[in-house]
């Protein structure tokens, strides 16, 4: 309800906005220009505008244009530098083409459903959609009340259909992650792949801590605490080049690693190597990169670094993932340069005739020379015809080769199609939902943030500590033993170290704490 105040001799009104507060008052008649004659023609007046603005008819006297808005905006902002560069793509790209001349106080609730419509009519993915018109309303919220009454481009609640946002859910319920057994075979796999054994236990750490893929890449060696412990303290970011910061929404914080994963690290540890990068030499200018710490070669002794001593980078760990996960090498729609997926196929007088690497059926696909695992294409080959090496091109005749020398190529049958590094982290979070693992410890662990009563009052114990320890080491000799069941061996040597107490039958029963969810069958077919 408006109310009127005298100050300074003048009447002033103020009334409820569209936010529920009030404005900061009014001594002029917007409309005539002249200054209120009594406190009855001024109440009048706040009310006709609380009514405007309840039937949305308001408009500010102070007009300005999108593009000049979002533009002061933007450089107020203090985002990380791969925040910034995401918000300048959707501005440039699907903001500005559309909204920069418009006034904000012009901007109708009812365009903004079918413009973001329209960016996936134009060939972009929903996500894409979805991010834009997101970023139109955090622009247009910073906008109230001071140029717009209220934000035109907000979702309406109740509105839509409902069935595709159930659709939306499930999607986003249904993110793949392994269990303990499969997860070691991708890790396996993604290590025979990429030909590094540090590749094995990079997925390993990643499945059995939870951490993000940036916080993976910036262990160091002082990140092995006493007592089997990370400091999750710094995370590496790849933005044209790789830049240092604190993890993300700040989640520094310590966490447990079970007694195996502990001994390895401490081993890899002594392995640790300085990077090749060389900071912001040669990288083009990124919004928001004022503060932040380019990682440089030299300084800095890392756990993970590729045979190169470069950073794994995302589209790397993509590369790896797909084959060791899928059994399949991606295919790709390229007008140039067209690829059709391409099964995998190993040599089994190499690794074995191991269910969890292969079916002896010969695919399309690669093939592995004998000694060491190198993948070479080969589109045109028929599906489910004898695998003759062809001949020429300075390639091996495998036709001439006497039948013991001749390499022996399966297929790699899928273990968990679609699964990605991120998944490792949905499945740990799972592992410990299974295990029982108190609420306090697992937020503390992925780095999350609990507001509820609960989480304000609840603390975490070394008691929890001691079980979760207890569970991570008991699910990691579970899924060793599957990984025995299916073959006695391994090519990756960290692998085949850990199978030898099997091997020699001096490793322990375990009761396993996770359903391995019937992946053995899945794996033999």
């Amino acid at each position: 309800m408006a109310y009127t105040e005298v100050r300074n001799g003048k009447i002033r009104v103020r009334w409820k906005q569209a936010n529920g507060k009030y404005n900061g008052g009014v001594s002029i008649n917007e409309k005539t220009g002249e200054p209120f004659q009594t406190e009855d023609e001024a109440r009048q007046y706040g009310e006709d505008q609380e009514t405007l603005i309840r039937l949305g008819l308001r408009k500010d006297r102070s007009k300005i244009k999108f593009g000049e808005w979002a533009n002061t905006w933007y450089a107020g902002l203090a985002l990380e530098p791969s925040t910034m560069r995401t918000y300048r793509s959707l501005l440039s790209g699907h903001l500005m083409p559309v909204f920069e001349e418009r006034y904000l106080d012009d901007l109708e609730d009812s365009e903004f459903d079918p413009w973001e419509r329209s960016i996936v009519r134009a060939g972009y993915a929903p996500r894409t959609a979805r991010d834009a018109r997101t970023l139109m309303i955090n622009i247009l919220g910073d906008a109230v009340p001071r140029y717009i009454d209220a934000n035109p481009a907000a979702r309406k609640r109740g509105k839509g259909k409902k069935g595709l946002r159930r659709i939306e859910a499930y999607q986003r319920a249904a993110k793949v992650w392994p269990s303990p057994g499969e997860a070691v075979l991708v890790a396996e796999r993604a290590a025979l792949v990429a030909d590094d054994w540090d590749v094995f236990l990079m997925y390993v750490t990643k499945a059995w801590t939870g951490l993000r893929w940036s916080e993976i890449l910036a262990l160091r060696p002082e990140s092995l605490l006493d007592g089997d412990a990370l400091d999750v303290d710094t995370k590496i970011y790849e933005l044209s080049g790789f830049y240092l910061g604190y993890p993300k929404d700040g989640s520094l914080r310590v966490i447990d690693v079970p007694p195996f994963l502990g001994l390895l690290l401490r081993a890899q540890a002594k392995r640790a190597r300085t990077c090749t990068c060389t900071g912001r030499k040669g990288r083009p200018p990124v919004d928001g990169d004022e503060d932040v710490e380019w990682c440089v070669g030299g300084r800095r002794r890392y756990l993970f670094l590729t045979r190169e001593g470069a950073h794994y980078g995302r589209g790397w760990s993509s590369a790896t993932m797909r084959p060791a996960a899928d059994g399949v090498y991606p295919g790709r729609e390229d007008k140039r340069w067209p690829r059709p997926p391409r099964p995998v196929l190993a040599d089994t007088a190499v690794y074995g005739p191991s269910p969890a690497r292969g079916r002896a059926q010969v695919l399309e696909g690669a093939y592995a020379w004998p000694g060491r695992p190198v993948h070479v294409p080969w589109p045109y080959a028929e599906p489910g015809v004898e695998f003759v090496p062809p001949r020429g091109r300075g390639r091996p005749d495998y036709a001439s080769w006497p039948e013991a020398e001749r390499p022996h190529l399966v297929t790699w049958l899928p273990i968990r199609p679609g699964l990605t590094p991120h998944g490792f982290r949905h499945g740990h979070q799972t592992w410990m939902d299974d295990a029982g693992i108190k609420k306090a410890l697992k937020v503390e662990r992925m780095g999350h943030e609990d507001t509820s009563m609960s989480g304000r009052y609840g603390h975490v114990t070394e008691g929890m500590r001691e079980q979760l320890r207890d569970v991570l080491q008991a699910l990691w000799e579970n899924a060793l033993a599957e990984r025995f069941r299916l073959w006695p061996t391994s090519p990756v040597p960290i692998l085949d170290a850990a199978l030898a107490p099997w091997r020699e039958g001096t490793a322990r029963k375990i009761v396993s704490q996770i359903s391995p969810r019937n992946s053995r069958r899945a794996l033999t077919g």
